[in-house]
């Protein structure tokens, strides 16, 4: 099957952000006396911030909910200063070989546009993408499959002529669901729940690679 269309997630898959995010998390669960570990961080990476704080904050309204969120990303947005990110190893190699061939990349992000757009002009790799998609206003986040889908539409593809590139297990989860083939890359390339997602009968394929670096990677894809 021919890939018509690569979708990538952003945090942690082109940058490591990482950081900078449980920064921000610390500093807004502290400002409302939550106790938030690294570990929940950890756990919740990949899904969206409304899921999140309300498993946080209880019986919280919507409003309330936005609006923390909100406050959590200019947080975010304050951190990136200059040379705070940089691409992750290979990312660079794998956008070029994908624009040379001709493939749209759209960029498929459960954070809000403004980061997202943030990011991009921080990292300055705005030209090799079609679209930037945020999942905020989605009724559900990874591993949801409608952002993804959003972003096939959007690069005029089906579903299965998709390809996702994904750090968490959310969002490998949410690439199955829609039917895409993906690569795992970091950590989750060899993590039991990544083996333990791809164990069901008729799951789509998934390539795991501990890091882009592995360019070679690419002749198994295109």
């Amino acid at each position: 099957m021919t890939i018509k269309a690569v979708l990538w997630d952003l945090d942690g898959t082109i940058a490591d952000s990482a950081a900078l995010h449980y920064q921000a998390w610390q500093g807004i669960m502290g400002r409302y006396a939550i106790h938030y570990t690294h570990q929940m961080f950890v756990d919740s990476f990949g899904r969206n911030n409304a899921e999140i704080l309300t498993e946080h904050f209880d019986a919280a309204d919507a409003a309330t909910i936005q609006w923390v969120s909100h406050e959590k990303e200019a947080d975010f947005r304050a951190l990136l200063t200059p040379g705070a990110l940089e691409p992750l190893p290979g990312v660079l190699d794998w956008l070029a070989c994908f624009r040379q061939q001709g493939l749209p990349q759209v960029i498929g992000s459960s954070g809000p546009m403004a980061n997202i757009a943030a990011m991009v002009h921080a990292l300055d790799i705005g030209d090799y993408f079609l679209a930037l998609v945020t999942g905020t206003h989605l009724p559900k986040g990874k591993p949801d499959p409608t952002l993804f889908l959003r972003c096939a539409a959007v690069a005029g593809v089906e579903p299965a002529d998709c390809l996702v590139i994904e750090d968490s297990i959310h969002g490998i989860e949410a690439a199955q669901r829609a039917g895409m083939r993906s690569v795992a890359v970091g950590a989750l390339a060899n993590s039991d729940g990544l083996r333990t997602l791809l164990a069901v009968e008729n799951a789509a394929s998934c390539l795991a690679l501990p890091s882009l670096a592995q360019v070679d990677a690419l002749s198994f894809l295109l």
